[in-house]
């Protein structure tokens, strides 16, 4: 649907509810206007459990004077709402002529339990960037960069990046490439890379190198040292990921070193991805392909893989999310898999851009990563 229909239907609905909404006692409703914003009790729960909404206006509780409604159906929901599948669910809230902004909550069959914030206190992180591979099954120089991946891994640089391999372009055809993923196509067509192989930083962090190794290895080690913060990132992360045959369950913590708005998605890698039909392969690694991107969790479009906001993170607090990343193919081996959390925040052209990532083995966990 798009964004302006979905805005039409909503203002619809909205409109629909001021005739419809119940009168609440005025004893028990403070009198606000305005903007009004809705809350859940938390963004994630188990099947089975009761999501709480609260509806704020002007800093004051108005639920009672409120609807909630699901963006699914655009019916009206109970207040507590009890789910009865697994999944993510949207709602919005109408007070009079007032809608909210939607928010999400994903309901999992058991939440992964985050690690415990081992250094409270402490505000810095190290600092991981992003890296891209952009490549396929097709492309015959593609090789000569896996080595080069190989060999960067072995460095000290390796300690500053989190790699992803992108099966999404002209090289990587979808009947043919078993890394090649639809999430993967929307990313190749944000990055839009002129030729593959092709190696790029963070969203918007520039070209990298696709020499031979000796030149990979050096030519990209000192474009990541250029973009780490070596006094810390503005963020951390901590992440746990429970996983079966037809979803992945995320829970992650974002806690900020910096005050300003955050962005996060999911991206759901798989490694050892077995193709013989590699080409230009001269090793047996080249037919074995790891960190391929196959869903994201967020939002996320040809133009914006910054994902959901999480809103203005305060320095030294915490705030938690999480996601449900469903196995879509029998082929996807969910035991070979990790889960990326990428996270972001304005740059100094306005625009959202990675501030810090995390990878974490699904059904393991991974503790903010303190310097």
């Amino acid at each position: 649907m798009k964004l302006t229909k979905f805005f039409a239907m909503m203002l619809a609905v909205a409109g629909f509810a001021v005739g419809c909404e119940p009168t609440p006692n005025e004893d028990d409703v403070p009198d606000a206007s305005g903007a009004i914003t809705l809350e859940a009790n938390s963004s994630a729960i188990e099947l089975g459990q009761e999501i709480v909404f609260t509806v704020m206006q002007e800093g004051k509780d108005v639920t009672a004077a409120a609807t909630i409604y699901s963006t699914k159906t655009y019916t009206e929901v109970e207040n507590p709402y009890t789910p009865t599948t697994t999944g993510t669910f949207s709602f919005y809230a109408t007070k009079g002529k007032e809608s909210s902004p939607v928010i999400t909550v994903t309901v999992m069959a058991s939440v992964p339990e985050l690690p415990a914030d081992a250094q409270p206190d402490n505000t810095k992180f190290n600092h991981r960037v992003l890296l891209i591979d952009h490549t396929g099954v097709n492309c015959g120089n593609c090789p000569r960069v896996m080595d080069g991946l190989v060999a960067l891994a072995e460095t000290d640089a390796h300690n500053h990046y989190n790699e992803v391999c992108v099966h999404g372009g002209g090289y990587a055809p979808s009947g043919s490439d078993k890394a090649y993923s639809d999430d993967a196509r929307v990313v190749d067509q944000f990055y839009r890379p002129q030729g593959y192989p092709n190696v790029c930083f963070n969203f918007y962090g520039g070209q990298g190198s696709i020499s031979g190794v000796a030149q990979f290895v050096s030519q990209n080690t000192n474009i990541i040292n250029s973009l780490v913060k070596a006094d810390g990132a503005d963020a951390g992360i901590a992440v746990a990921a429970n996983g079966d045959s037809s979803s992945v369950f995320v829970s992650l913590a974002v806690k900020a070193a910096v005050e300003q708005e955050y962005k996060v998605s999911a991206w759901l890698l798989e490694n050892n991805i077995y193709n013989p039909r590699q080409s230009g392969a001269s090793k047996d690694h080249h037919k074995n392909h790891n960190f391929a991107l196959r869903k994201i969790g967020g939002q996320f479009s040809k133009s914006d893989l910054s994902g959901d906001s999480l809103g203005v993170i305060k320095a030294g607090e915490t705030k938690e999310y999480s996601f449900e990343l469903p196995i879509i193919s029998n082929q996807w081996v969910v035991e070979n898999m990790d889960v990326l959390i990428i996270v972001s925040a304005k740059d100094d052209k306005g625009r959202f851009e990675v501030v810090n990532t995390a990878s974490c083995k699904v059904n393991d966990v991974k503790e903010f990563e303190y310097l």
